[in-house]
């Protein structure tokens, strides 16, 4: 069924596409095309989603849509790729892209296949979104009323083959601004306030990486400074908490806040603590309509569910 050149064809084509977040125009014109030749109806939203419906003839099935996103981290500009025993590698000098378009290689040889062999089916949809790399932009911006009554699958995950993921945590945003005070380092150092080193101590003191079963937390970015000789009157600090538990992350965003306050009151500065949820957690049992289909569909190809 499957058609192997086609879909290492299909992955190449996607991959040379370069599609950081909000340049995505290539790809969902690529995908478009191949959804139209399987017989979708396809629309574009304001925030740029693509969105593809076909109706089936059996009107007992549920109504299933798979979803994927079509933009990549960076960088991507200039990819080169080598296949090596079957496995697509880059040169070292870009990533692959595989996340996500492996997944919309994978959805588009489905609705191929499914046209092809004129395969019995109830109502299908595909939503291919913008901007997941940067907070999920598209998947936010997609209107209630689209999925609704909708069984849906969401091919974004690592993890060995089978696998189906039923669960994920709450995300939630830290971020902060730290004011001190600008001064000579060598003439006057004692009439500044390093905003660096109020966030330096903070996150020294916060717990951070694998807090328990259910959290986790990090600093990813530090910036502050215009030169070696001058006090940093300003420095920003970006961060995360995440946690399957809400009870949990709240209590680490309040620690990440108490340590952001204790370190700017260390050095005299001021700080201004800002959070934002990025998305809420949700749980599946096994035997819910989705993960429950998925299991029987899997079975049915071979390998073990995981």
């Amino acid at each position: 069924m499957v058609q192997p050149k086609r879909v290492r064809q299909t992955f190449l084509d996607l991959v040379h596409l370069n599609s950081p977040p909000d340049e995505e125009r290539e790809v969902r014109r690529y995908c478009r095309e191949v959804l139209r030749e399987a017989g979708f109806v396809c629309q574009e939203d304001a925030a740029g989603n693509l969105i593809a419906q076909r109706s089936g003839p059996v009107h007992t099935a549920p109504r299933i849509f798979f979803a994927a996103h079509m933009d990549t981290v960076q960088p991507t500009e200039g990819i080169v790729v080598r296949e090596e025993g079957g496995v697509f590698r880059t040169d070292g000098r870009t990533i692959l892209g595989a996340d996500d378009k492996a997944a919309l290689c994978e959805i588009l040889e489905g609705v191929l296949i499914l046209s092809e062999r004129k395969l019995p089916h109830g109502d299908l949809q595909v939503v291919f979104t913008v901007g997941e790399e940067v907070g999920l932009r598209g998947a936010k911006a997609l209107a209630p009323e689209v999925l609704a009554g909708s069984l849906g699958f969401v091919l974004d995950a690592s993890g060995p083959v089978g696998s189906i993921i039923t669960a994920a945590p709450s995300h939630e945003m830290v971020e902060a601004t730290f004011t001190g005070r600008a001064a000579h380092a060598g003439f006057e150092p004692e009439a500044g306030i390093s905003a660096l080193q109020a966030a330096a101590i903070a996150v020294a003191r916060m717990q951070l990486g694998r807090i328990d079963a259910e959290t986790t937390a990090n600093i990813g970015v530090l910036q502050g400074g215009t030169a070696n000789n001058i006090i940093p009157e300003t420095a920003t600090l970006r961060g995360e908490a995440r946690s399957h538990d809400e009870d949990r992350l709240r209590t680490q965003v309040e620690h990440m806040r108490a340590c952001l306050e204790e370190g700017a009151r260390a050095v005299g500065a001021s700080v201004d603590v800002r959070t934002q949820r990025i998305y809420s957690a949700y749980r599946l049992a096994e035997t819910d309509p989705a993960p429950a289909l998925a299991a029987r569909a899997w079975t049915r190809c071979g390998p073990p569910v995981r």
